[in-house]
């Protein structure tokens, strides 16, 4: 082994091993948000379908009634017949979700921006630091990279297989149990932590990621899309917007609608098309807020390759592309880092500190 790359192994896991820790143990918690909110909130996915449901619009306006200090952010629209509608608003930065029945237009739950799971979500974002955290936790990813890589170079196997999976649970020296421990483990979910690494990094900085890809394809960034400002008497609802998106881009479910934010902001209506990984769909139709006018489609299928790439990122980041056994060994592959700072850390302290402490207590 290199001493100069174990030495940089050793203090990059220390440093920001601890970070990486937390950062993928709030991840593996967040593979299975949806069945933790059903768990604490069964109501909203247990819905008696009825023959006929209240329209995207009464939805806003049963919203905008309980809720009139708070602005609406989006509609996220039922994917079954037994889901509830999930709306989302937004006043002084903190936003709610509310969870309404498409049948009897009740709420059925709201959930602040204070419940563990949101708080659970920005300890993974940017460890409730904000623009600077998320920014550090792409970094965080980036050294994930770094110490998985320098990590497979320094596994033992790479001269003798046997040594490098192996257990030496007999020794007598108990710490080449934990030594082994570490590097088995490291070995096993290597390929994952890269992989993990890579997509949640690129997420971090999808910005200059994205102007990256446009720059070396030759392809020009599209524009902002904005509404042309008119005084009409007919005024559009949600669902004509919806109807327009379907007639615009037949093929695919809508699944949200986001209302303009501002008297120049388009309607935004999101699909999934059949071979969405992301369950959401990352296909948009953009609509004049005004007369309803189809200003831009922007099909996930025929998009730029860096778009159908950043596209894959969050199902692939958090295994929503599989079934549960698949998000199962997300949840056990998030845990990992803990386990090898933990093992890591002892193996530092007994290399460093081991000799010296039994020496004087011996």
């Amino acid at each position: 082994m290199s001493s100069k790359k174990l030495k940089l192994h050793r203090y990059i896991g220390i440093i920001v091993g601890l970070f990486i820790a937390i950062i993928a143990f709030t991840g593996s918690i967040l593979v299975f948000t949806e069945e933790i909110n059903s768990f604490f909130n069964p109501q909203i996915h247990q819905i008696v379908p009825e023959s006929k449901s209240i329209s995207i619009e009464q939805i806003a306006d049963i919203v905008n009634q309980n809720y009139p200090e708070e602005k609406l952010n989006y509609i996220k629209i039922p994917l079954s017949s037994q889901d509830a509608y999930q709306v989302v608003v937004k006043a002084n930065e903190a936003k709610k979700n509310i969870y309404i029945n498409p049948y009897g237009g009740e709420i059925l739950a709201t959930i602040d921006s204070n419940h563990f799971l949101k708080i659970i979500q920005q300890i993974h974002t940017n460890l409730l630091a904000g623009d600077f955290g998320e920014f550090f936790v792409g970094i965080c990813g980036i050294l994930l990279i770094t110490r998985a890589i320098n990590g497979l170079t320094l596994w033992s196997g790479w001269k003798r297989l046997s040594t490098g999976l192996t257990i030496r649970f007999k020794a007598r020296n108990k710490h080449l149990v934990n030594y082994d421990f570490h590097q088995l483990i490291g070995f096993i979910s290597v390929i994952f932590l890269i992989f993990a690494g890579i997509t949640g990094t690129m997420m971090v900085f999808k910005k200059p990621i994205v102007t990256l890809g446009y720059t070396v394809s030759g392809i020009p960034q599209p524009t902002k899309v904005l509404s042309t400002p008119q005084s009409t008497n007919n005024k559009l609802t949600l669902d004509d917007f919806v109807e327009q998106a379907n007639l615009a881009l037949p093929d695919g479910k809508p699944t949200i609608i986001i209302p303009p934010s501002t008297d120049k902001a388009p309607v935004v209506v999101r699909k999934r098309l059949a071979k969405d990984l992301n369950k959401n769909g990352k296909s948009y139709i953009y609509l004049d807020q005004y007369s309803g006018e189809v200003l831009r489609i922007k099909n996930i299928l025929n998009s730029p390759w860096i778009d159908k790439l950043l596209a894959m990122l969050y199902p692939l980041h958090i295994g929503s592309y599989g079934n549960n056994v698949l998000r199962f060994v997300y949840l056990i592959m998030g845990l990992v880092p803990a386990i090898l700072f933990v093992t890591g850390l002892a193996i530092f302290w007994n290399k460093t500190y081991g000799a010296r402490f039994r020496k004087k207590y011996k």
